[in-house]
């Protein structure tokens, strides 16, 4: 049975002739939506306009079109949400190509060609994003098929915790805590669980602004088990070590840097500091050499290989930074001419923290003058480019540092989230409505993941962003003639590299 609805957009009505259909595969009832033309507000007659010409943005919807079934992304979609994943594919695409407010979504489709145009008005994405909250099930449902689907290419697995700021009021996890971006506004906590070398983020967890990194390990681990992700090996940051996430994670595999607060840390340092430049330490990350030296030590009654390793490059940069600090005091200082013991302790706590540790001071005439303590100095100098990364694995010490680099990952990540998917400071006011957000914003960002890997290592990363890219691919064009008759615009070189990089064609 079919039947004429109208949509109204902007000063216009469209009409369309919609046709209910029994999907087999799917199992449930479809529509198919025909254009019959525009509605005149005088007569109320449809303007057909046979001979009329249309054109649409088409190269990047249908890019990331092809990606989102290439990984399965569609699919697992339409499984967990099989009523409303239209709509919610639709949203996350939207944000990955134009990273804009979703109140804009709907002007967007009319700019851009879809095989299917699911009707998306504001209050119609206030519905959906408010119904995520409450599918709990569905997302679970979800995160375990996406994980599923990804495991065998997941060599290790990067946990890490970032802050995301907000205006709102009535959001249950917002709380003031340590904002990584500084910014004086309250936060909530995601963290994200982001595989290698997939390149995949495989599902993320939302936690009060207050909460520590350290306290959010043991219901990660959990979610982990859950999801059946227990086996590849888990690589961590420093923020994350204490005794009692070392203990919760000792039936896991995992690496981690040895704070430099701990006496363990300070002994092998010290142990190396002197010797590590031998040929006998020399490895290779990448194109980078550096030198690594290995013992064996107890933890929590636990047994570890540690890793000492010396950058020289990353020494050398921190030698010349320290250096800079320590001229530049003694500039300042010598410039403001200070008579008072409290004027230094001042400066150093307000301008220079950290650095007041490596000067005495001499008086001279009426003013202090800065001396410094070379002994401190030179300590500090020597050890640096020097640290150490523990795992409780079977990995050599190249392995060890390759696979804690490769964690590089999960930060562009963050950056991605934040900065290219506009998610930096929230403008939400309600915890059903902020679980929607991240949810969609968490799907644009597994697309926006793999598109920065096909760039990476295709080696188009050297001359364009994934904005880039996605701006290159809008000037593709779909155009209609009449009601039937369409055509592409002509694909040029450029825009043929960017989709031979991720194997696809246009059509």
């Amino acid at each position: 049975m079919a039947y004429v609805i109208e949509q109204r957009v902007k000063n216009h009505v469209y009409l369309y002739e919609v046709e209910s259909y029994w999907d087999k595969e799917k199992k449930q009832s479809r529509q198919k939506r025909t254009f019959l033309g525009k509605k005149d507000p005088d007569t109320g007659e449809v303007i057909t306009h046979d001979d009329s010409y249309a054109a649409w943005d088409y190269g990047h919807t249908a890019l990331f079109d092809q990606v989102a079934k290439k990984i399965g992304l569609r699919k697992e979609l339409q499984e967990a949400f099989p009523s409303v994943w239209e709509e919610i594919y639709t949203l996350a695409l939207f944000k990955l190509i134009e990273g804009k407010p979703f109140y804009l979504c709907e002007h967007w489709l009319e700019t851009v060609w879809l095989d299917t145009k699911p009707v998306l008005s504001s209050q119609r994405i206030s519905e959906i994003l408010q119904s995520l909250a409450n599918k709990k099930n569905e997302q679970f449902q979800f995160f375990s098929s996406w994980a599923k689907r990804h495991k065998k290419n997941n060599r290790f697995i990067v946990f890490d915790i970032t802050s995301v700021s907000s205006f709102g009021k009535d959001i249950d996890y917002l709380e003031w805590g340590y904002n990584r971006d500084r910014e004086t506004l309250p936060q909530i906590n995601l963290g994200v669980v982001f595989a290698r070398p997939a390149d995949m983020p495989l599902f993320y967890s939302l936690y009060p602004g207050s909460i520590h990194d350290v306290s959010t390990l043991s219901n990660i681990i959990t979610e982990l088990q859950v999801l059946s992700l227990t086996t590849t090996t888990f690589v961590l940051d420093k923020g994350f070590y204490s005794m009692a996430n070392l203990a919760h994670m000792k039936e896991l595999c995992h690496i981690i840097p040895l704070p430099v607060r701990t006496k363990q840390e300070h002994q092998l340092v010290q142990k190396y500091q002197d010797t590590i430049r031998s040929s006998q330490y020399a490895i290779r990350c990448n194109d980078h050499v550096l030198y690594c030296a290995a013992e064996k030590i107890t933890i929590h009654d636990s047994e570890y290989s540690a890793y000492i390793y010396l950058d020289e490059r990353k020494q050398a940069d921190q030698r010349e930074h320290l250096l800079k600090q320590i001229l530049e005091c003694e500039q300042f200082v010598q410039h403001k001419g200070y008579r008072k013991r409290s004027d230094f302790e001042s400066f150093f706590q307000d301008q220079k923290p950290g650095l007041g540790q490596y000067f005495g001071l001499h008086k001279n005439g009426t003013r202090y003058e800065l001396q410094r303590i070379p002994e401190k100095i030179d300590t500090a100098l020597n050890r640096m480019g020097m640290f150490v990364l523990i795992t409780n694995g079977e990995f050599s010490g190249e392995e060890v540092i390759q696979l804690y680099r490769d964690k590089d990952g999960v930060e562009k990540c963050f950056d991605s989230l934040k900065n290219n998917l506009a998610l930096k400071r929230l403008r939400i006011h309600s915890q059903e409505a902020l679980e929607g957000v991240l949810f969609i914003e968490f799907l644009a960002l597994i697309l926006y993941s793999y598109a920065q890997r096909v760039l990476r290592t295709t080696g188009l990363t050297k001359y364009m962003s994934i904005p880039e890219a996605i701006f290159e691919l809008r000037k593709i064009k779909k155009i209609r003639f009449g009601r039937k008759k369409t055509m592409i615009t002509e694909v040029s070189k450029h825009q043929r590299k960017i989709l031979n990089a991720f194997e696809t064609s246009v059509s």
